[in-house]
């Protein structure tokens, strides 16, 4: 196994790790960038389908996708250093801010910033949709299961497994 390439995954994927900030879906549109545009490790349409795949199982979805990504590249060692690049920044910070937790909780700056970045991840998350639409949004079809699971997903309590699932069965009946 090339440790070069491993030491390569794990380092872009704890940089994407260290900016995650919101969740996993945070970090899809970074993901994105990295991963098609800069590194060219996958297309827009092979990442669109690890993230169709990633979203229908359960777990964090950054964590997936850097499965993925590392898999697509070396194999299962490859998924292993990227899964581990991924989670190793949040979870030392965790356990360093258990520490800290009292502080941070009543500082009105950190509050402040919080506050500021909490739009950012909402807007990094609609670029991410914005950027991935022409490739996932091609023809009437895809047009209309895009709206209606985005509309159930505003106006329901669906589950959105359930949705996801919708969503394939709907390409397979549809052919798409």
């Amino acid at each position: 196994m090339n440790v070069k390439i491993l030491f390569t995954l794990f380092i872009t994927m704890a940089k994407l790790g260290c900016a995650a900030y919101g969740g996993g879906p945070s970090v899809i549109p970074l993901l994105q960038t990295e991963v098609v545009k800069i590194r060219q490790w996958m297309g827009v349409e092979e990442f669109m389908d690890a993230l169709a795949v990633g979203n229908a199982l359960p777990g964090p979805i950054a964590t997936k996708m850097s499965a993925v990504v590392g898999h697509r590249i070396a194999g299962a060692a490859g998924a292993a250093a990227a899964v581990l690049g991924m989670v190793l920044p949040s979870g030392i910070l965790v356990l360093i801010l258990l520490r800290l937790i009292g502080m941070v909780k009543v500082n009105p700056n950190i509050t402040s910033m919080l506050k500021g970045l909490r739009p950012v991840v909402v807007a990094m998350l609609a670029y991410a949709a914005y950027s991935m639409a022409p490739s996932s949004l091609r023809g009437a079809m895809t047009w209309c299961i895009g709206i209606a699971a985005l509309l159930l997903m505003i106006f329901t309590k669906i589950n959105p497994v359930w949705i996801i699932v919708a969503g394939g069965a709907a390409g397979i009946i549809l052919k798409l």
